[in-house]
């Protein structure tokens, strides 16, 4: 997945650092919502989307059924158009900034069990 969009993993860890900073100012009851938006290279959207649905997905799907993470949703962009300039928008939604940071600490541990053949996960990742 990183020839599709090498900045993904950035671009997520930006997010979560800029979160995590503004997230010190609000009560730790309140959801946290985090948006992340994937644009692709022409061409490679049916690729991407099932490597996120093979690799990922499962992922976030078990952080729900755990209970830190309260859902996810998946958009598509539907029509060929300068903005938004992004093909593909995930949204999360944690219970709680301490909620988000379990999330983060669980989630080698469910790539472990859920993956067994770390390189090829590593690789399609």
């Amino acid at each position: 997945m990183n020839k599709l969009f090498p900045l993904a993993g950035p671009l997520f860890l930006g997010l979560a650092a800029i979160g995590v900073s503004a997230g010190a100012e609000q009560p730790a009851e309140n959801p946290v919502t985090i948006e992340n938006y994937y644009k692709l290279i022409p061409g490679g959207t049916s690729e991407w989307k099932a490597l996120y649905v093979k690799n990922h997905y499962p992922i976030l799907q078990q952080l729900v059924k755990e209970g830190p993470l309260k859902s996810i949703s998946l958009y598509e962009r539907r029509f060929h158009a300068a903005k938004p300039a992004w093909d593909y928008k995930i949204v999360l939604v944690f219970r709680d900034w301490q909620a988000m940071e379990q999330a983060r600490a669980r989630e080698p541990e469910i790539i472990r069990s859920l993956y067994p053949n770390k390189d090829l996960h590593d690789r399609e990742e």
